[in-house]
């Protein structure tokens, strides 16, 4: 994967070089607008984090569903931040960024009037994602993320041996924006952004009167899609000590949308991630919560869909070594 300042400077170059042919060319709009297909491979930041440094956690019923022989390759789902516990979530923004988007009050016109901010809350569900917990020997097993995010013990947790080439990053945590420090990361981010509004104003004003709205709209969703997904990489900085990776994905095709209607009286919307058989190699361990009941038969479950049914062979199914105090706590 290309660092940010690669797929930066290289989409502001073809945006130039289109800019400047104006209404020399024949479909303006169609060039525009494929080169904002490419969004989705654009750099945020420039995270990597290190071999076997990450873990996700989930419930049980989401490690069955997972794994269900009766589907093809199992994959990560990555679920809508719709339904985050995070009252904050997507809308920690730091002032840097809102002033220059503030300041591009020429995508007002192609918003029907909407602040972006309000056209994500009112349209929700823009953007899908799926949570890595970091540190160092022994994540995969730790009472903090157990408790935080393996349903009090009672789930698996996936330690994830390669991520290489996949847009992950780490979240940034910032105070409050009335007393938010001004960090060199966000004012970096700004100026891309700065920048890349300054160009789409450029195109608009090039293209032909018949181009004009398509431009103008076309900009106005690929900058959302940068946008809103920075946003989702920001939370307060309370959550600090979550140590949390994220791997996001903005406003995908609707064909791609799934719904998990497993919850009780709660339809989520997700999108498929990554095939597990691609970030299950070698030094990879599916790990059996420490309050999944009778442990042993669970731990052996899994492992007989892990390998004979999907023959991911390298990782290693265990059983959790921690002792979690709970009522649901039964020995294997």
């Amino acid at each position: 994967m290309n660092n940010v300042d690669e797929c930066w400077n290289g989409l502001f170059e073809k945006l130039h070089a289109v800019i400047e042919r104006g209404s020399a060319i024949a479909d303006y709009f169609l060039e525009v607008r494929g080169l904002f297909d490419d969004i989705p491979k654009l750099v945020l930041y420039d995270d990597s984090p290190a071999e076997g440094s990450l873990a996700h956690y989930t419930t049980w019923e989401n490690a069955l569903n997972m794994f269900n022989p009766e589907v093809g390759s199992p994959v990560l789902r990555m679920y809508n931040y719709e339904q985050s516990n995070d009252p904050d979530e997507g809308q920690v923004i730091p002032p840097e960024w809102k002033k220059v988007i503030n300041d591009a009050s020429w995508l007002d016109d192609y918003l029907g009037r909407e602040n972006l901010w309000e056209r994500e809350l009112k349209f929700g569900g823009g953007t899908y994602g799926c949570s890595f917990s970091s540190g160092s020997d022994g994540v995969e097993d730790d009472l903090t993320y157990w408790r935080l995010y393996g349903n009090d013990g009672q789930g698996c947790s996936l330690k994830i041996s390669s991520l290489h080439g996949l847009p992950i990053y780490k979240v940034r945590y910032r105070d409050k924006e009335t007393g938010i420090e001004h960090e060199e990361e966000d004012r970096q981010v700004a100026e891309r952004l700065g920048y890349l509004f300054k160009l789409g104003e450029e195109a608009v004003e090039k293209a032909p009167g018949k181009y004009k709205e398509n431009v103008g709209r076309t900009f106005t969703e690929g900058l959302q899609k940068i946008i809103f997904g920075y946003c989702h990489l920001i939370k307060r900085r309370a959550y600090a000590g979550e140590g949390e990776w994220r791997m996001i994905k903005v406003m995908p095709k609707r064909d791609e949308v799934e719904f998990d209607t497993n919850s009780d009286k709660l339809v989520k919307r997700y999108v498929e991630g990554p095939a597990l058989h691609e970030i299950l190699l070698s030094s990879s361990a599916i790990t059996i919560g420490p309050t999944v009941p009778n442990r042993g038969a669970a731990c052996a479950y899994i492992e007989r869909l892990v390998k004979e049914k999907h023959n991911i062979n390298h990782v290693d199914v265990r059983i959790s070594d921690k002792t979690y105090r709970s009522s649901l706590y039964l020995n294997p």
